[in-house]
């Protein structure tokens, strides 16, 4: 269905550091500051830096009293405290094997945090594998303990390729991850293989409701999904996916579905002209809710817009690194095609990574500009 789409000026006008969050100035030297300053782009959307000097942090999170943890891809865990106190938060991330993509990436808060103090983070691991790793959070986040490892056998290639990972635990305390499929052309289409799928678990690491008997998996058929969010109010679980050079896509998870990306042509080498959706030679495959043509614009997580911002109401806010824009996607009424795109900040932060939604319904965004100069923004309406 065609798309109506509002693009919104890039400029950035500075403003008065009104915004409540405490201030302080930025380093350039890699240690992590608390923000220093608030913009308004075009009159739209509020951005403040809430932490600087981060080198490619790759997700975020905020607990209930809002203190914010990022972890950079190297394996650094940073907090910053609700009265704005930034600091390294002490943990044992020496098994990260940090190459091309691969490193520490996803980093979430279970679903009852407030109580177990669990953490789960997704990294690639000096076994030479991809991990959920279950940690325990000191009450004032100055350290991490690791309490065990939730899965194990993610499969992770040499160069660190597509070996993106992301967790969204769920309300009923099981775990969705979305796992990259290493560049390997066999590894999206084979059941035995964890990688290029979307897998739901338990906490404890075993197979949860809607995946194919014996094994972790979902779904089937993906190349490097990022983004995991369930629409409020429903059931019904979005992801978002790297396409090669065309069709980035916005996808509605279905239980044991096939969403067609199949790299292996016969020749062994992965070959990237195949469709995303390859409908032809995987009859029944998912089609998605949404696809960027060509080209892509490298969309890497989304979250679903709260009342806060009123127009925008509903709307899905995707992050993406290549088109280096916050992307806004209204879907239709049955949630399976969108009718209206609006775009922010465009190229005003460089690359978008990952998106939370705080509690008063701002976005906490992380930058992957890299050389430390990366932040934890938060984003509002003006």
């Amino acid at each position: 269905m065609p798309v109506a789409v509002a693009a919104l000026s890039a400029g950035l006008l500075l403003a008065s550091c009104s915004d409540a969050d405490p201030t302080s100035s930025s380093t350039s030297n890699g240690t992590p500051a608390s923000g220093s300053s608030t913009a308004v782009v075009d009159g739209q959307v509020r951005v403040t830096e809430l932490m600087t000097g981060l080198d490619h942090p790759w997700d975020v999170a905020i607990d209930r009293a809002g203190n914010i943890v990022t972890g950079e891809r190297g394996g650094r865990i940073v907090v910053r405290h609700n009265d704005g106190r930034v600091a390294d938060v002490s943990a044992d991330t020496s098994d990260v094997r940090a190459r091309g993509e691969g490193g520490l990436m996803a980093l979430t808060l279970a679903t009852d945090f407030d109580a177990s103090r669990t953490v789960y983070t997704c990294a690639a691991s000096n076994a030479g594998d991809v991990r959920v790793v279950r940690w325990n959070a000191a009450a004032d986040w100055s350290s991490m303990r690791q309490t065990g490892t939730v899965l194990a056998g993610i499969p992770l290639g040499a160069s660190g390729r597509h070996s993106g990972c992301r967790i969204l635990p769920a309300p009923d305390g099981t775990l969705w991850v979305s796992t990259g499929d290493t560049a390997d052309p066999t590894a999206s289409q084979d059941l035995r293989s964890l990688g290029g799928k979307v897998l739901h678990i338990t906490a404890d690491g075993t197979p949860a409701s809607g995946t194919f008997p014996g094994t972790p998996v979902h779904s089937l058929g993906h190349r490097n999904p990022q983004g995991l969010a369930f629409a409020p109010g429903t059931d019904r679980l979005y992801t978002t996916e790297h396409g090669p050079t065309i069709d980035d896509e916005l996808n509605l998870e279905r239980p044991q579905a096939n969403y067609g990306w199949d790299p292996n042509t016969g020749s062994g080498s992965y070959d990237e002209n195949v469709p995303m959706t390859d409908e032809t030679r995987h009859p029944g495959s998912v089609p998605a809710v949404w696809s960027s043509g060509d080209p892509t614009l490298a969309v890497a997580d989304l979250e679903f817009l709260g009342p806060s911002w009123r127009q925008y109401n509903g709307m899905i806010a995707v992050a993406t690194l290549k088109a280096q824009r916050l992307m806004l996607l209204r879907l239709d009424a049955a949630g399976t095609s969108t009718t209206e795109r609006v775009d922010l900040l465009q190229g005003s932060q460089g690359r978008l990574r990952s998106i939370t939604t705080a509690p008063d319904g701002s976005l906490l965004i992380t930058t992957d500009n890299g050389d430390d100069q990366d932040k934890v923004l938060r984003v509002r309406l003006g």
